[in-house]
């Protein structure tokens, strides 16, 4: 805080649930200009925003889901400045329509949430953060400040470069909270629903049980709710008001259900309860596996992380991402495209240049980004993208971003091969977990299956007196009740 209000840019990396969010918070109640805050997905905005307002926080949100009268009330309160907190996307920030309006409000300070999506090695990379640091120059160069839960020193020197951060203050904390028991089960795709159902019926509910695919949180959905188990779904496929109403359900304090649901669902989510995480399929890298498990437990109260685990499960990771991921045939597609472009009398936008090489549109973006980042083509003020070096430069720059596509190939299949090493590996999970990301030695947990396996103490750290501690045992006993056992 005191950094960005010095006018320092910064970089955090804490685990879910540290308090990022404050980081920003306190000090955009400080500024008398705009605090913007671009956010990764809209159900997080909104969540973010509803929160804030909650507390009196002067707070708009911009995205596509705004209706036209919501959309006019928000641009006539960001004209008016002072202070105010702004959620927006990437691409609202740069579009055409509204960035003048973000340029004018001349911010005091630019938040990145989720910030490893800004770089191409995070597991969650969205090529329209690429562009945030044009963004920052536009909007007058205000202090940055990049906030992840999930990045690998790797992704941390690659956000900083990206944003253009000048000699950030660094926070990095270990990726380990004491509270979260870690456990892996090794089980069989035919031994999953079984294992699922033992684990469930002795823990306490709220959880949240993660597939792959919408197939399997359909089918596990489903056989839950036979069995009479208060659930609830969520995944990519349902409409937007089906998704919107599963998590409030999920959400409503008084509930205390179960939610199955893939990736989509969990970002930014901030209940404080949950007891368990339980990975039905494995996720797509060690990444994803903590930022997901750091959902559960935010109250300090100890909550379990269980993957049941079946080698079978890279194969679907490997899937989607022969889907989702740009490859080598996808730019040769969009090379013949843009050659076939050139010399017209108007330039062709990201929309047409898919369409015309048959690339799919995320891909397509993926795809210009890297082209724009080495020089090869560039935007004018419609959208329209032309070449802009000579041919025989281009197909060269082109050759190179294929040696680049086939190394980020290649690092997604590290991080699956990783994450068969964590589910297999005999030592501590968190030690694990802790070393990928960076930190040395690390000591062990303590409360991991491996641990506990061996007979290893849990380790508590110091707190500042007995006394104080234990007023705030008897305090949260008063607000929550006293403890029970077995299931909610």
């Amino acid at each position: 805080m005191l950094a960005v209000l010095n006018g320092r840019d910064a970089l955090v990396s804490l685990p879910t649930g540290f308090g990022k969010s404050l980081i920003y918070q306190v000090p955009a109640m400080i500024v008398e200009r705009p605090t913007i805050v671009i956010s990764p997905l809209i159900a997080l905005m909104m969540d973010q925003e509803h929160a804030l307002r909650k507390r009196g926080v002067p707070v708009v949100a911009l995205h596509s889901r705004l209706r036209a009268a919501e959309r006019r009330a928000a641009l006539e309160r960001l004209k008016k400045g002072g202070r105010l907190v702004v959620l927006t996307t990437p691409e609202t920030l740069e579009s055409i329509a509204t960035a003048p309006l973000f340029e004018r409000a001349q911010p005091a300070l630019l938040c990145i949430d989720e910030a490893h999506c800004i770089s191409e090695w995070g597991h969650d990379f969205r090529p329209s953060y690429l562009r945030l640091g044009d963004a920052r120059r536009r909007l007058g160069n205000p202090p940055a400040l990049a906030l992840t839960a999930t990045a690998t020193p790797r992704v941390r020197e690659d956000i900083a470069e990206r944003l253009r951060l000048h000699q950030p203050r660094v926070l990095v904390a270990p990726a380990h909270r004491e509270n979260l028991r870690l456990t892996v089960d090794i089980v069989p795709g035919a031994a999953k629903f079984p294992a699922a159902a033992r684990r469930i019926k002795r823990l306490q509910r709220p959880g949240i049980i993660y597939c792959a695919t919408t197939t399997a949180v359909d089918e596990v959905s489903g056989a839950l709710g036979r069995a009479r188990i208060p659930v609830t779904r969520y995944h990519g496929k349902m409409r937007a008001a089906d998704r919107d109403a599963a998590q409030r359900q999920f959400m409503n304090p008084s509930r205390r259900i179960i939610m199955v649901a893939t990736t989509a669902f969990g970002m930014g989510i901030d209940k404080p309860n949950i007891r368990y995480i339980l990975h039905y399929q494995a996720p797509g890298s060690l990444e994803q596996y903590v930022q997901e498990i750091g959902r559960a437990g935010r109250d300090g109260r100890p909550a379990h992380c269980i993957l049941l685990f079946d080698p079978a499960d890279l194969e679907i990771h490997e899937h989607l991402q022969a889907q989702s991921r740009p490859g080598a045939r996808h730019l040769e597609r969009l090379e013949a495209a843009l050659t076939a472009w050139t010399g017209k009398e108007r330039a062709p936008t990201a929309e047409t240049l898919a369409y015309s090489a048959g690339v799919p549109a995320r891909i397509c973006e993926v795809l210009l980004s890297d082209l724009e980042e080495a020089g090869l083509v560039g935007r004018d003020e419609d959208g329209g993208i032309t070449i802009v070096v000579p041919q025989e430069t281009f197909q060269a720059g082109v050759r190179d971003v294929v040696a680049k596509l086939k190394t980020f190939r290649y690092e997604g299949e590290r991080r699956l091969r990783l994450l068969a090493d964590y589910a297999q590996s005999t030592e501590c999970r968190s030690v694990f977990i802790r070393r990928y990301f960076g930190e040395e030695h690390p000591p062990r947990c303590g409360s991991c299956d491996r641990c506990r396996a061996e007979g290893v103490a849990t380790t508590t750290p110091a707190r500042p007196s007995s006394r104080s501690s234990s007023r705030t045992a008897r305090r949260k006993r008063g607000r929550q009740g006293p403890a029970r056992n077995g299931r909610h």
